[in-house]
């Protein structure tokens, strides 16, 4: 009975270690480790987690999609840019990445490819009439021109 009890509770302290977000083992708890860098604005941090969940499982999209808001975040277009045509080659149908896209090639001063983005984003967009802010943001592209 004694041996059953410990092997018991070591397999469930081993069950612990593994599922526990501080030692995160698969892509799932690197990229909720990530997120909540990012949120917290432990930018660098989230960089390192993002990088490592897109390592652990092949075609991670969201996982670069957070590498390149992250990226954008430090200032780092050209990287960020990188990142977000990861996600384009995983999931060009997921129409959010045209609106990120938009936002770093307008940092980028890449205007023309911006504007496009931007459009691609409201074309795909369910409900597009909501996004005032891409409106926005093609108007004033649209009048600096």
């Amino acid at each position: 009975m004694k041996k059953y009890f410990l092997i018991v509770s070591y397999l469930l302290i081993l069950t612990l270690c593994i599922q526990s977000p501080s030692h995160p083992e698969n892509a799932e708890e690197y990229y909720y480790k990530a997120n909540l860098s990012l949120t917290s604005g432990q930018i660098a941090e989230a960089v390192s987690f993002y990088k490592k969940a897109a390592e652990k499982k092949e075609n991670f999209f969201e996982a670069y999609l957070g590498l390149s808001i992250a990226y954008r975040e430090l200032g780092e277009y050209d990287k960020a840019h990188q990142a977000i045509l990861k996600v384009l080659e995983i999931r060009p149908d997921y129409y959010q990445v045209y609106y990120n896209l938009g936002l770093i090639l307008e940092k980028q001063q890449k205007y023309t490819e911006a504007l496009e983005a931007y459009e691609q984003f409201l074309e795909k967009v369910p409900g597009a009439s909501r996004f005032t802010d891409t409106k926005r943001r093609i108007s004033k592209i649209k009048g600096s021109r």
